[in-house]
């Protein structure tokens, strides 16, 4: 589980570099549930009423039940033994959500960076 200024950090460093493709007022709340046996998963909710607000929730045992606190239409079932490697991202409708392990590459700026970016050029078709 990564330690609690590391996870706001990458929130953080992900807001900032996001925010540059966004038009202005547009919002981004974070909800973040990091997993006790390493990783986190981080759902970003963007919109015109969104708050710049984060919540980091208390830790879930594994990945599974983190997935089932957040609202998403990927994973259904019985989610107990699903885990994950690197950073993986679910993208639906007005949220981001990114799965990722405890590897510290993980959570630096440059993978905040690399995430924004990844969103931005899925969203644009792989342009620019």
């Amino acid at each position: 589980m990564p330690e609690k200024s590391v996870l706001q950090g990458y929130i953080n460093n992900f807001r900032r570099h996001i925010g540059r493709y966004l038009k202005p007022g547009i919002g981004i709340r974070c909800d973040a549930y990091p997993i006790r046996t390493g990783g986190a998963v981080i759902a970003f909710h963007l919109g015109s009423s969104e708050e710049n607000d984060d919540t980091i929730h208390s830790a879930s045992e594994n990945f599974g039940q983190a997935l089932s606190n957040v609202p998403q239409n990927t994973f259904d079932g019985n989610l107990t033994g699903i885990s994950f490697k690197g950073t993986n991202t679910i993208l639906e409708h007005d949220r981001m959500i990114f799965i990722k392990d405890n590897d510290p590459t993980q959570w630096h700026d440059l993978a905040a960076k690399n995430d924004a970016h990844r969103v931005v050029l899925g969203a644009r078709g792989g342009r620019p």
